[in-house]
This record gives structure tokens, C-alpha cells and sequence, in this order.
């Protein structure tokens, strides 16, 4: 009698552990998206979180930029595609690094939080600058804030 019970109750911890085991091991990643704007432009982010961790997969908003010989104003896009990856420590996120795009250097941060009922915020800070290839001197100047509203999407 003791054996069956010692061997039903490894039968049942084995099935348990295999169950949650079973049931992370097959959670994909899930995407994360929003939009958002300031005054010059639209701007959208994606991101795709799993095990803790988030991506940055991509995110585009427009800039405006001031040309330093005249001062004339201008506004210009900046993209990034497969941005960094962050550890989320109570469901919120911190991001900051450097890239180019459009012959532009942007000093990026971007903070927020993704909620458990499926929705976020999210806020970029992007300062970018344009040099002379030559001379390397800074030939334009460019920033944006956008506040992004976010929505947990499918898992992938």
C-alpha cells in the first residue's frame, strides 16, 4: 500500500513539474505597440516581450531640426529597427543608447511601463545630430519627446 501511494504521489509531481514546464517552454514572445505624436509628426513603437525581457524591435518619429549656418527649421524622420533588449523590473522598462539613421547620430531614451490588463505608456527623449563629413563640424540639430499610448498585441 505504501508503494502505490510513494508512486502516485511521483506520478503526480512528475506530471505537475512536466505540466509547468510544458507551459512555459511554449510561451512565445508577445508584441507590444502604440503610437503616439508631438508637434511636428507621428511616431510608432513596437516592442516584443518574453521571459522578463523586452525588445525593442522598432520605433520612427519625426524630429525638428535646426540647420546651425542659418538657423532655418526643418523636420526629419529617425527609425530604428532592432534596438536593444531591457530586463523588466515591475513590468516597466529603460532604454538608453545611441544609433544612427538618415546620416544622423541620436542619442536615444526611451522609459515606460506595460500593464497587466494589456496596456502601457512609453516615452522617447531623442536628441540627434548632423555632421559635415569633412569638416566634421555639427551642421544641423534635431530632437523630439513623444509620449506613446501602448497596447499588448498577439503572441507571435
Amino acid at each position: 500500500m505504501k508503494s502505490i501511494r510513494s508512486l502516485l504521489l511521483a506520478s503526480l509531481i512528475a506530471a505537475a513539474g512536466l505540466t509547468a514546464f510544458a507551459g512555459s517552454a511554449s510561451a512565445g514572445p508577445v508584441l507590444w505597440g502604440g503610437s503616439g505624436s508631438n508637434d511636428v509628426g507621428p511616431a510608432t513603437i513596437l516592442f516584443s516581450v518574453q521571459n522578463g525581457n523586452a525588445k525593442l524591435k522598432t520605433f520612427q518619429a519625426i524630429m525638428a531640426c535646426t540647420d546651425t549656418s542659418d538657423g532655418s527649421e526643418s523636420d526629419r524622420a529617425f527609425f530604428v529597427f532592432n534596438g536593444p533588449t531591457d530586463t523588466l523590473s515591475l513590468n516597466r522598462f529603460s532604454y538608453s543608447f545611441s544609433r544612427s539613421a538618415g546620416g544622423r547620430v541620436g542619442q536615444i531614451r526611451l522609459n515606460g511601463r506595460l500593464g497587466s490588463n494589456g496596456r502601457g505608456t512609453a516615452r522617447l527623449n531623442l536628441t540627434a545630430v548632423a555632421r559635415d563629413f569633412e569638416t566634421d563640424a555639427v551642421i544641423e540639430r534635431c530632437q523630439a519627446t513623444v509620449d506613446f499610448n501602448l497596447r499588448r498585441g498577439r503572441t507571435t
